[in-house]
């Protein structure tokens, strides 16, 4: 008995004919890698574009924000000194005062001085400072 066409293995030309099946997978693959590739590609291309748009934004609230502040500052700084040059006197016992205080505090801890010996200092370092003040200014 022959072997008939179901039994004989299929055979393909290369010159022609159907293609193999394998060959149409690959197809099919390397078009479906393709269009996975470019959207991942377009993803990607928009993510990137809507970071920069994002960060550009950023920079420039936070360069408002600087200006903003600055001027806030500078204002502050030019009515310190407007208040100085006009009111000297006052402006030394203020810097004088605040030295005392630090010193205060400076010596309390640096000598671990306690609460009651600290008072017994500054009620009177206060009454004449406050005493000054009022003979100079009162």
């Amino acid at each position: 008995m022959e072997p008939t066409t179901h039994d004989r293995p299929q055979q393909f030309s290369t010159t022609g004919g159907n293609p193999p099946l394998s060959h149409d997978i690959h197809t099919a693959a390397d078009k479906a890698a393709d269009k996975a590739a470019s959207a991942v590609h377009d993803a990607t291309r928009q993510f990137a574009d809507s970071a920069a748009k994002t960060v550009d934004q950023a920079k420039q609230k936070a360069g408002e924000l600087y200006d903003q502040v600055n001027k806030t500052v500078n204002d502050q700084v030019n009515r310190a000194v407007d208040y100085t040059r006009e009111n000297p006197g006052k402006t030394t016992l203020i810097a004088f005062g605040v030295g005392v205080g630090v010193g205060v505090l400076l010596l309390s801890n640096f000598f671990g001085v306690s609460r009651c010996r600290l008072n017994r200092v500054v009620e009177p370092v206060m009454i004449a400072l406050s005493t000054m003040a009022f003979e100079l200014f009162g």
